[in-house]
């Protein structure tokens, strides 16, 4: 088959299964599979929603015509041909939490103005459905390929990857030679920054009744709230008039604060505001002007005031990949205390043992303490990787682009699984948006996440083209 007729093959073969994709989306979308270790079973170590959905997605591989595996739940595997030697593809079934504010409902999954709207159909249902897609390409027009296609589905991606960590180390479960990492953006992700995850515990004020925000820590809070006693709400009212995006509410004779923010990816902080902080912020004042013990609040506040770290002393600039990132993305009582869930992503020119110091100093300051902390090294290949430059001139091709490999602050399954590059499937460049949501909305952690038709059959396309081509070298 020449390069031209496969080409024409692969584009009916995309318009003859576009709607076909789409409802095996919708199905996928419909389980609510949030990633809850806390409520881990035998043979569901992610709670019985991550169960229900890996048990589905198998059964959808299965009735397709492929062999499967299950992992003992933390991950499974698609697995299309016989060869010893595989092309892997990584993916996650589980989402964030669908948070507040969503015009749409977050898992019925809804169709307007080409876009698909609802929780996970870009993050990262939609691109899974791709690879799955592209097996069958290959295998229904018995395409000839030198080496197995496996595709590896994991369950806690969005939670700190133990489930491929599990996999690699504990399973020792089959590593593809060579995996895309279906996570991304186009076009290829050389550099990735690493990752410091850890948590602080915060002596509670006397006067802090409750305080709430967030739900994972990769995501800024776009809402948080704490609830206080020894005050008024006509004093607390006095003492806030004028401060913008705050309201104010009667609890049971206590004051209820809620701040609001824009929430987004913890990686990419830039015209994101943290409401966490900004509560923590707003707080303040009012510990001062009301004499309130609301200790904590300014730990947090002079703390985490920069997303880029300058208020714990650990800002670090790297030419290649970028500004250290640090989000404070979940906090909760605990007690006689809080914790807060910290989210921190790392280029080469520091290192996780000064993170760790400078993060349990500042801590030390306000009387807190730095626990559970968790260090994923950073990841890096060669621009001159012929696997790299093979990626990169498909997607080229196919965009009429002249792009380069990139780095980026996100982490992705390229961290944890050998061999495993991040590539696609987001259009950071030319990528459509919706026009009809309010801001803030449709990214692929906030409200309303969507994915755009067009684009995602085009990066399906830039899938099975690459599949085609890596496998003459590999």
């Amino acid at each position: 088959m020449t390069n031209k007729e496969f080409d024409i093959l692969l584009d009916e073969w995309t318009a003859a299964h576009k709607d076909e994709m789409i409802e095996e989306l919708g199905k996928w979308v419909a389980i609510p599979s949030v990633s809850r270790a806390d409520l881990a079973a035998q043979g569901a170590p992610y709670g019985p929603e991550c169960k229900r959905m890996l048990d589905f997605a198998l059964e959808r591989g299965e009735y397709y015509g492929f062999k499967t595996e299950n992992h003992e739940g933390y991950t499974g595997s698609i697995i299309y041909g016989d060869s010893d030697e595989e092309i892997g593809f990584a993916c996650h079934l589980d989402v964030v939490p669908e948070g507040q504010h969503w015009k749409y409902a977050p898992y019925e999954m809804h169709e307007e103005n080409g876009f698909l709207i609802g929780r996970g159909v870009s993050d990262d249902k939609g691109p899974t459905i791709s690879c799955l897609f592209l097996m069958r390409f290959f295998k229904e027009n018995n395409i000839p390929l030198k080496n197995t296609l496996r595709l590896m589905a994991g369950l806690a991606e969005e939670t700190g990857m133990d489930d491929f960590k599990w996999y690699v180390n504990e399973y020792k479960g089959k590593v593809p030679k060579f995996s895309i990492v279906a996570d991304c953006g186009f076009p290829v992700c050389f550099a990735q920054k690493g990752g410091f995850d850890a948590a602080y515990r915060i002596p509670a004020g006397k006067n802090i009744v409750d305080i709430f925000a967030g739900n994972v820590r990769n995501a800024i809070p776009d809402e948080a709230t704490m609830t206080v006693n020894g005050v008024s709400l006509e004093k607390a009212g006095e003492i806030l008039a004028g401060v913008e995006d705050v309201k104010l509410e009667d609890d049971n004779g206590n004051v209820k604060i809620t701040a609001f923010g824009k929430g987004g990816h913890a990686a990419s902080p830039d015209g994101k505001k943290n409401a966490l902080v900004y509560l923590c912020q707003v707080a303040s004042k009012l510990e001062d002007e009301a004499g309130l013990d609301l200790n904590g609040v300014k730990f947090i506040a002079e703390s985490f005031w920069s997303p880029y770290g300058e208020g714990c002393g650990i800002d670090k600039d790297d030419e290649e990949i970028g500004k250290l990132t640090i989000n404070s993305g979940v906090i909760r009582n605990h007690g006689d205390e809080y914790q807060l869930e910290i989210d921190i992503r790392w280029p080469h020119s520091t290192t996780a043992e000064f993170l760790e110091a400078q993060l349990k100093a500042q801590g030390e300051k306000f009387g807190c303490r730095l626990i559970n902390v968790d260090v994923a090294k950073p990841y890096y290949i060669s621009r001159e990787d012929p696997k790299v430059k093979t990626l990169l001139g498909v997607y080229n091709e196919l965009t009429g682009e002249s792009a380069e490999a990139y780095a980026m602050g996100g982490g992705t399954y390229s961290r944890v699984i050998p061999n495993a590059m991040s590539f696609g499937p987001g259009f950071m460049h030319g990528g459509h948006k919706p026009d009809f949501l309010p801001e803030g909305h449709g990214g692929a952690h906030g409200p309303d996440e969507v994915n755009c038709i067009e684009d995602w059959l085009k990066s399906f396309k830039i899938y099975v083209k690459s599949v085609y081509e890596v496998d003459k070298i590999i």
